[in-house]
């Protein structure tokens, strides 16, 4: 789940439901603001208030995507400085299939789902023209950006890189990680934890109120989303600019890239379907 954290395009949340743990872990975080833990706290009953929240389970968890994540923070940072439009177009490709991965979540095409999927492209198209290339770098930009990021542990197919991305963040966290530099760290997983206990909950209490509308909602923001990560954009621009490949050779291996990412991101989610199928995670 960590690498994946990492990379836009894949999703936590899916690599969740391709280990066979997805439920277990929307159990476990709901349980973190649940009557159950704060009366075994009020009473000082600390073992009843870890096996409450599944806490080896979760412990087990925080630690394994931590390590993935610092150990890779680095080597994509550095792939991002020597080669931005290559990796850019290999996360274009990811996050195109991982519209195709929400969408096919949609049981039925109603109108109200339709209606969440143009309405929420039509937003993300809007957010993306108007966010600025370079967002602030102020704590409370820092806390927001953690609390959106955060989000993607409980929606399969929403990558909280790509969150960071369309937030003009993901650079500056992954240099942080690979730095370790706390000043940023701290307030953007301040803004995780938020997001964990407040948002993402009711983000998942969405998906099992509203299936269909909130998955074409994500479906329609990914796709409005996606020129964020267009290979060729000038590093000086304040705002977005789209521009074409410089030749024939960019252009054919952006296209190859590309289907590469989409390649395995579809493969990824064709397994975690495996997985549901069989009730059990893959060996």
């Amino acid at each position: 789940m960590g690498a994946a954290d990492v990379v836009p395009g894949v999703s936590g949340g899916t690599m969740a439901l391709v280990l066979g743990i997805y439920d277990r872990l929307l159990t476990a975080l709901g349980n973190l603001t649940r009557a159950p833990l704060w009366r075994a706290v009020r009473r000082r009953s600390w073992l009843l208030a870890w096996r409450s929240v599944d806490g080896t389970f979760l412990l087990g968890l925080v630690v394994g995507i931590a390590a993935s994540v610092i150990s890779l923070a680095g080597v994509i940072e550095g792939a991002l400085e020597a080669a931005r439009p290559q990796v850019y177009a290999l996360f274009l490709g990811m996050i195109a299939a991982s519209t195709a991965v929400v969408a096919s979540e949609v049981r039925r095409w109603r109108a109200s789902a339709v209606v969440a999927a143009v309405a929420a492209a039509v937003a993300a198209t809007a957010i993306v023209g108007l966010t600025p290339v370079a967002t602030p770098d102020a704590v409370w930009f820092l806390v927001l950006a953690g609390a959106i990021g955060i989000c993607a542990l409980v929606l399969p197919g929403v990558s909280g890189a790509f969150l960071l991305v369309l937030l003009g963040k993901y650079e500056t966290v992954l240099g942080a990680i690979a730095r370790g530099d706390l000043t940023t760290l701290l307030p953007f997983a301040l803004g995780a934890g938020v997001g964990l206990l407040g948002f993402a909950r009711l983000l998942s209490g969405w998906l099992r109120r509203f299936p269909d509308a909130t998955h074409a909602a994500l479906a329609g923001f990914l796709v409005g989303s996606l020129r964020r990560v267009w290979p060729w954009q000038p590093d000086d621009a304040v705002r977005l600019v789209l521009l074409p490949p410089p030749d024939a050779a960019a252009a054919a291996a952006a296209i190859a890239l590309a289907l590469l990412g989409a390649g395995a991101v579809w493969g990824l989610h064709r397994w975690g379907l495996r997985a549901r199928v069989a009730g059990r995670p893959h060996d």
